[in-house]
């Protein structure tokens, strides 16, 4: 199993049985959950409850398999035809070659920044749990600057001298308005709402600004039009501010330019005319939540087979990867048809773990189950998929219908809110889990956001050389910093040093 995401995970899962000796190969040591990452990104949670370890889950798997073994390696290639994965344990590591009988590729996605100059470069993500650490790194590093420059960058009369740097480290513009990026504009504002105010003061928290941009016509793609809006003047009610029909052309250091977009059937008179309207503006963070894209591994494999669409790997309905023997695509991976959620790359890869336990390959039916999103303030929207039977109950409750066919049904306020935890509570694989989110939460609520700034790059810690004089059992105060003389320096240097 190549991958321990929401695909990889849950097909170890379902085909752990006798019999079966299963290897599962992944860059990272933990199943991150995804859906959390945006309240781990303002301390709302920490990392440790979004991650759990893979091995401890492989180590699980091994009771009921013949062997189960992680392997922490990158896999860099597969050999189709003498069924062998080549992995390197780190970025320029040793190579591993791993034989198969059956593969299941399920190595995700990456953030997509289609081309944009400078995104790569300059924008942070929210892909990663890394990706979380370095946000809220940032946020509380731009916090803390602001803070101090208005403190003491007063200037003549009542302005400050740094007012532009200010609003700068103040300004957060979040690109891509599906649920990752309504869920982190929600939690940014509930922070400079509540936490930033209480920290920082009513004047650092009231000069934050939080720029939603989306390139489509309206926010939250997954979800009924009328519950979009509800949600995009949530937002609005909230501080947060919604952009749509604009897409970023550039991102630079500390500034991003966006221009009006423009459709792709759009001709290029009016590409040009919309960027003639493009405007760059000075900014703090640029978080980049638009789109998904195809990892490397994907895309040799992809090549090697021959497909024009280098956006996954094509399956038959059975999920097998098509011109090959024994290898699967599941999750954001494969060329199924359907929408790159968890969702789907969970159900994924419960069917294939079973297909490969009873050795017995069928098709794949997706069954949707909703979509859920949180807006900050205890709100949250949710769609729910019930079909056409008995809605008295729904009826009584006031939820509205949604969906093309009317069999989806609509709740929104602190009751789609409470349904979000209660799911994603659910989900956790452990109950080691499930008490440090709980703990997070309860935690956050009585006693505010986590502010302290994570350390992500330490300074050596090596003791510089000194001279001391005296027993090495007292402390002895006669102790300074040695410098290194220069050869000019070391010739009149005398073979004693007197204090």
């Amino acid at each position: 199993i190549l991958g321990g995401g929401w695909a990889g995970l849950n097909a170890l899962r379902k085909c752990a049985g006798p019999g079966k000796d299963i290897v599962v190969v992944s860059p990272r040591p933990h199943f991150l959950y995804t859906p959390l990452l945006a309240g781990s990104a303002v301390g709302t949670i920490t990392l440790r409850s979004a991650c759990e370890p893979l091995r401890a889950l492989v180590n699980s798997a091994a009771a009921k398999a013949s062997s189960a073994t992680f392997i922490r390696a990158h896999a860099r290639e597969v050999d189709l035809v003498n069924k062998k994965v080549h992995a390197t344990t780190g970025e320029d590591g040793l190579t591993l070659q791993l034989k198969y009988d059956k593969l299941i590729v399920a190595v995700g996605s990456m953030a997509n920044t289609f081309g944009i100059p400078g995104v790569q470069e300059n924008a942070l993500f929210l892909k990663e749990a890394e990706d979380s650490a370095r946000l809220h790194a940032k946020l509380l590093s731009n916090l803390e600057k602001a803070s101090a420059l208005m403190s003491y960058g007063a200037g003549d009369g009542n302005r400050n001298r740094y007012d532009g740097e200010i609003d700068k480290l103040l300004k957060i513009v979040i690109v891509g308005a599906g649920p990752t990026g309504v869920e982190l504009s929600a939690e940014m504002s509930d922070f400079a709402h509540k936490e930033v105010r209480q920290r920082y003061g009513a004047a650092v928290s009231a000069r934050v600004r939080i720029i939603l941009v989306e390139a489509l016509p309206r926010i939250l793609g997954p979800f009924d039009e009328n519950i979009a809006k509800t949600a995009k003047e949530h937002l609005i009610e909230r501080g947060v501010e919604v952009r749509t029909c604009m897409a970023v052309t550039r991102a630079g250091f500390e500034e991003v330019t966006l221009a009006p977009s423009t459709p792709r059937s759009a001709t290029p008179e009016e590409k040009k005319a919309a960027l003639d309207l493009a405007e760059t503006e000075d900014v703090g963070i640029i978080v980049w939540a638009a789109g998904i894209g195809t990892r490397p591994l994907v895309k040799k494999i992809a090549k090697a087979l021959g497909q024009k669409d280098m956006r996954g790997l094509k399956v038959d309905p059975m999920l097998r990867v098509e011109g090959t023997e024994g290898v699967y695509a599941i999750g954001d991976a494969a060329l199924a048809g359907y929408a790159p959620t968890a969702q789907v790359a969970a159900q994924e890869g419960k069917h294939i773990g079973r297909a490969i336990r009873d050795g017995k390959d069928s098709p794949f039916t997706y069954t949707h189950g909703g979509s859920l999103c949180t807006l900050g303030q205890n709100d949250g929207i949710a769609q729910l998929v019930v079909g056409n039977g008995n809605n008295s109950i729904w009826d009584a409750i006031g939820a509205p219908t949604a969906g093309k066919d009317g069999d989806q049904r609509v709740i929104t306020g602190s009751a789609a809110f409470v349904m979000w935890r209660s799911v994603y509570w659910t989900k956790l694989l452990s109950n080691s889990s499930r008490l440090h989110l709980s703990m997070d939460w309860l935690s956050s609520m009585l006693s505010g956001r986590d502010v302290v700034e994570p350390v992500l790059q330490r300074s050596p810690t090596r003791p510089p050389p000194v001279e001391s004089f005296g027993t090495p059992l007292q402390r002895n105060p006669s102790i300074r910093i040695k410098k290194e003389p220069t050869p000019k320096e070391a010739k009149k240097i005398k073979k004693f040093l007197l204090f």
